[in-house]
């Protein structure tokens, strides 16, 4: 967790401190490590959202591209009385979820039906052989160019384009910035057949996409641009056959 209320203000983690949570009301202490990265943690062992997962350097520097006051927002459902911490709640009612860890289908479905306008971007760099995988199955020619659409095979065991096959919300997979020339991209997850283990990805550029969230515009798809050099490309050859 990023902020507690000190004062009932949101506040950083400084080594030492002490505040409260901004969701539960509970009592929370700095945790300001050498190895995690700050945060804040409940005192006791309760976890005020099973939704909620440790941060990372990833998170935090995705979570850093949006204002603070969007950051870590409770969400309620009217209703029911239920409660969880989105990572990102726009002014314009989006929510961003940022995910690093595998989760359960049911999770999954669960998350999506309580958010409702929302996408998940996902750390495609957590296993150190996925972003291998991909390099190894994404074809270098496009299968479509409007909208913007690579094929690729699947030859690792990973389930990473497995388990996000079934969400319905768009989901945006982060290789990082070493599969692409050009400004750098997230990739787009169009679909993935699981018994074939094929499907297809459109690049989006980051700042585009960073964009589109903060202004509240449509996040729509890529097209292949008229000018050389304004959108990323596959760098590497691959085994991929056109879908």
């Amino acid at each position: 967790m990023r902020f507690a209320l000190i004062n009932d203000e949101r506040t950083d983690p400084q080594p030492k401190l002490h505040g409260h949570c901004p969701h539960c009301g509970e009592e929370v202490i700095s945790k300001c490590g050498k190895v995690k990265i700050w945060h804040w943690a409940h005192k006791s062992t309760m976890v005020c959202d099973p939704w909620w997962e440790n941060e990372t350097e990833w998170h935090r520097a995705w979570k850093d591209n949006f204002p603070k006051e969007w950051q870590e927002i409770s969400a309620v459902d009217a209703g029911t009385g239920e409660t969880h911490i989105a990572d990102v709640k726009t002014s314009h009612g989006l929510t961003v979820e940022f995910q690093h860890s595998p989760m359960p289908l049911e999770e999954l479905m669960a998350r999506e039906s309580f958010y409702g306008n929302m996408i998940w971007i996902v750390d495609g760099l957590r296993s150190d052989l996925d972003i291998s995988y991909f390099q190894l199955g994404l074809g270098r020619t496009p299968v479509q160019t409007n909208p913007l659409a690579y094929g690729f095979a699947w030859y690792g065991r990973s389930r990473i384009m497995h388990n996000w096959s079934d969400a319905k919300s768009r989901v945006f997979i982060d290789f990082g910035n070493s599969l692409t020339k050009g400004p750098p991209v997230v990739w787009r997850l169009v679909f993935f057949d699981k018994e074939q283990k094929r499907g297809a990805v459109g690049p989006y550029p980051k700042h585009l996409l960073v964009k589109a969230i903060l202004q509240g515009q449509e996040i729509g798809v890529t097209c292949l641009p008229t000018q050389e050099g304004n959108m990323a490309t596959p760098e590497s050859e691959s085994r991929s056959e056109n879908i």
